[in-house]
């Protein structure tokens, strides 16, 4: 099979998400087997997790550039560029590579009728193999026992947050989610968990005493103190086993980034402790100024523009939602305009129920994604309908916002990445 360009490859392969979420590993495995098992010819790090995976994995994965390591990282989703989930040294996977990648494997793909994240997944590790990589940071799509990462041995298993979230593929308990979580856990393999439920906790500790995976629970291993916030700043003194490090600049507002750089140094922890690799204080504090040039990872709450302040998160979850709230904290606005929208098969309701707290106006609207929920779906679960609106699209929500916010006020879209990726194609931010 031969596209005509780079766009049509990249529409064959999205059209294979009418296959549905494929949540085993039978796939995969036929794929790695075609491909070669590339993954057989890298180290690798596995990142599962509710909440703070991509955060997480992209810290990670700086740090080890700045070490000098050749390391790709694989991530998802993606906010404008399908190629941002595959990348070398902070280099996207170029197009030419997507597209002969997906001709060579087309009858392949056709015959075993892969989803996007297995066919995704299978290219990642064929690229990372064919050049060259020295490590992968790889994050998981959906669970870990049967993600279609979960054919990796990694050097450190890593969990960074157990909580309710794709009920209908991972259980609708915390007990449930965490088993689902807990088996990316390789025997003998480290695990580093980060900020975890006491509900859970005794669930992956099972885990790694079965595997006799040494575990690190961060929460009691690394000490972080937390500085005053510098606009898109955050400051941190780290203390752990290995590492003393003071006024260390994270560039990533949001609260909730203070447990994600614990987990990480848990992880170069356990690097240490396990395989000996051992960052000096200059690799790390590159490592994190650098996060965006070394992996591209953005738009988690990033501030976008002034008078009025306008800021992207991707809280899509009720427990990133509720994060959301307490980074809020930090900064001063007059009035606030929520704009709004999310998959269906999200907790929405949950979601909408802790925004309504923060006093806002709810500006609902769908992204431009299939499984996107109705606005007037999201309306129902609203319970002060008052101070609520609906709009068709994100660029309608965004003008509506504009035009009714001042210059002290903030305008703060949040949910789908979806609907991220259609606020950066209005005429404000450009492509």
């Amino acid at each position: 099979m031969k596209f005509k360009d780079y766009n049509n490859c990249i529409n064959y392969l999205f059209g294979l998400e009418r296959s549905g979420i494929k949540y085993d590993l039978k796939n995969i495995k036929k794929l790695s087997v075609l491909t070669g098992n590339p993954h057989k010819n890298f180290r690798s790090i596995h990142v599962a997790g509710t909440n703070g995976k991509g955060s997480t994995a992209s810290m990670i994965s700086s740090a080890l550039t700045e070490k000098g390591f050749r390391t790709g990282l694989y991530t998802s989703p993606h906010i404008k560029d399908f190629r941002e989930r595959i990348r070398i040294n902070g280099r996207m996977i170029p197009k030419d590579y997507v597209v002969s990648f997906t001709e060579k494997y087309f009858r392949d793909i056709e015959k075993i009728i892969p989803s996007f994240f297995e066919v995704t997944t299978a290219m990642a590790f064929k690229y990372f193999s064919d050049n060259g990589i020295d490590i992968a940071v790889i994050e998981c799509g959906l669970g870990g026992r049967l993600d279609s990462t979960n054919i990796i041995t990694p050097l450190v298993s890593v969990i960074t947050s157990v909580s309710i979230d794709h009920t209908e593929y991972l259980g609708g308990t915390l007990k449930e989610i965490a088993f689902e979580k807990s088996g990316i856990i390789k025997k003998n393999i480290p695990c580093v968990a980060g900020k975890i439920k006491p509900e859970t906790i005794k669930q992956i500790r099972m885990y790694c005493r079965e595997r006799k995976s040494p575990l690190t629970l961060t929460q009691k291993k690394v000490r972080i103190r937390t500085g005053e916030p510098l606009a898109d700043t955050r400051i941190f003194d780290v203390k752990t086993e290995h590492y003393s490090l003071r006024n260390l600049r994270l560039p990533l507002s949001g609260d909730y980034q203070r447990i994600n750089l614990a987990t990480a140094f848990g992880v170069f922890d356990a690097l240490f402790t396990s395989h000996k690799i051992r960052f000096t204080e200059n690799e790390l504090r590159r490592g994190f100024e650098r996060i965006a040039k070394n992996t591209g990872f953005d738009y988690r709450f990033k501030m976008l523009g002034t008078n009025p302040l306008v800021v992207l998160d991707v809280s899509h979850n009720t427990e990133g939602t509720r994060f959301l709230k307490r980074t809020l904290n930090a900064y001063r606005y007059r009035k606030l305009f929520i704009i709004f929208g999310m998959m269906s098969d999200k907790e929405y309701k949950k979601c909408i129920n802790e925004l309504e707290k923060l006093n806002g106006i709810l500006i609902l609207t769908k992204p431009g994604y299939k499984r996107s929920a109705e606005p007037e779906m999201l309306m129902k679960a609203v319970k002060n309908k008052s101070r609520a609106v609906i709009k068709n699209n994100a660029s309608e929500a965004y003008a509506f916002a504009t035009s009714q916010a001042d210059a002290n006020d903030m305008i703060l879209v949040t949910g789908s990445f979806f609907l991220l990726s259609d606020i950066l194609k209005t005429k404000k931010f450009g492509k």
